[in-house]
């Protein structure tokens, strides 16, 4: 095989420690891209008999620690004088979007687990509420739980699915067949994230104007 799989599998191999936290600290900000990436190309690098469940463990543990630094942000800065400045410009908007995240914050935050770019305004809004931490926490741990084998399914589905193909000539374009599938994985959470956005914003929207009528 061409040296552009034996020297990653070789580094990998020798420095696992480094690669699962690579993995870890790139969970933490890019969320399901990190770990569809790394469920993609796990199974040409060796990381031995265990390296899977550890991989599985480190995406687990930098998808919870992203959560609770968003949480922690938006809990933060509320006190601040960047969030007094925003309480006081739109004071009425203010209760209603607080209001709605403390009924629903929690259930948005579960449903958008697997979409990526939707997670972070949505915890920071939760951190910003000051919802409960204890049910955010079990929230974020649940839905990682929930999405990690999808994701997992997902990524070995598609090597699976070419598997007939692995030829020579196929390894050699190996990496251009994962830029297309994380682009196309991408897309369909692009799309998927902005649907779910829209209906949140008319969810708000229309709460507004209910509140008005009365």
């Amino acid at each position: 095989m061409s040296n552009l799989f034996s020297d990653p599998a070789l580094l990998a191999g020798q420095n696992e420690f480094f690669v699962y936290c690579a993995v870890y600290v790139a969970t933490i900000f890019i969320g399901n891209v990190s770990a569809f990436a790394s469920f993609w190309v796990a199974p040409i690098l060796s990381l031995g008999p265990w390296g899977i469940p550890r991989l599985i463990l480190a995406i687990f543990l930098g998808n919870v620690s992203g959560d609770l630094l968003w949480y922690s942000l938006g809990r933060g800065l509320r006190d601040t004088r960047i969030g007094n400045f925003v309480m006081n410009r739109i004071p009425r908007h203010h209760e209603k979007f607080e209001e709605l995240v403390q009924k629903n914050g929690v259930r948005w935050f579960f449903m958008t687990k697997l979409l990526y770019g939707s997670v972070p305004p949505i915890v920071f809004s939760l951190g910003w509420s000051k919802a409960s931490f204890k049910k955010f926490f079990s929230t974020s741990v649940l839905a990682t739980l929930a999405w990690l084998p999808i994701l997992l399914g997902i990524a070995y589905g598609l090597i699976a699915g070419l598997t007939p193909l692995r030829t020579a000539a196929f390894f050699n374009r190996f990496w251009w067949v994962f830029l297309l599938g994380l682009a196309l994985f991408l897309t369909a959470e692009y799309f998927a994230a902005k649907l779910l956005r829209k209906t949140l914003k008319s969810t708000f929207t229309a709460r507004l104007h209910i509140d008005r009528n009365h």
